[in-house]
């Protein structure tokens, strides 16, 4: 890693113990102070990971992850399978390292089209970026705040007083009840007298009866009546006809 004079001036400033400055960290070349050297490929990059796991894990602590993060970023560079991605220019912090000891700058600015893997970590409402540059193997981190999602309050739902709702209605059993057979109302029989079989009824003779009383004795067709047989009535005798019997002889 080619350290420019932005980069001196700042190292100065910080062997000093003056007040930094307010502009990033220009780097104008990776590679020159390497952690673990060069990798052109993801695995070769993850082998390299390997053998120089005892300076890298130096290079964690020193950009701020802690060692359950940092075990989190190795098990997905060994194990898992990482992001191959195109490093930030610019990074929160980066490590470099010089005689066996890592260090780290702040501020970074890295030079374009920089490839490399990256692990993401959650630290509570922080995203932790971890970035591994190929060219260089100088760990690398940069942090963002996640935003947080207001938290939906369950108001309390009123009681509502439970409403009897009646069974359902089976449509198969009305289905099959057949109302009553309507019986027409039937009239009473009529009472039809009988057919008289002669030519008269009762009455005609009912009006023959004062002459029967008074019919003649010797006479065997009683005056007045109705001869059976011949279908005549016989009347009584005219009114100029005296049938009064004689008056007794005077004594």
């Amino acid at each position: 890693m080619w350290i420019t004079r932005p980069v001196a001036a700042a190292l100065l400033v910080m062997m000093t113990g003056l007040p930094a400055l307010a502009q990033p960290i220009e780097i104008a070349t990776l590679g020159r102070a390497p952690v673990m050297g060069q990798s052109t490929n993801a695995a070769e990059l993850k082998s390299n990971f390997t053998k120089n796991e005892g300076m890298m894990r130096q290079a964690g602590m020193a950009i701020g992850l802690t060692t359950e993060q940092y075990e989190q970023f190795r098990l997905a560079l060994e194990v898992g399978k990482p992001n191959w991605v195109t490093v930030p220019r610019h990074l929160d912090a980066m490590t470099w390292a010089s005689a066996g000891r890592v260090h780290v700058l702040h501020d970074v600015i890295i030079p374009p089209n920089q490839k490399g893997v990256e692990v993401d970590l959650h630290s509570n409402d922080k995203l932790i970026a971890v970035f591994l540059p190929a060219k260089c193997g100088n760990l690398s981190v940069i942090r963002r705040n996640v935003p947080r999602v207001a938290a939906v309050r369950n108001f309390p739902v009123p009681h509502v007083a439970a409403v009897a709702v009646p069974p359902p209605v089976d449509q198969t059993v009305v289905a099959d009840v057949q109302p009553p057979p309507v019986v027409a109302a039937v009239a009473p029989p009529i009472a039809i007298p009988a057919v008289a079989h002669h030519g008269f009824g009762l009455l005609p003779l009912a009006a023959l009866l004062p002459f029967l009383i008074h019919s003649s004795s010797n006479n065997s067709v009683i005056p007045g009546s109705f001869v059976p047989g011949t279908g005549t009535i016989t009347g009584p005798p005219p009114p100029h006809v005296c049938t009064c019997p004689p008056p007794p002889p005077c004594p």
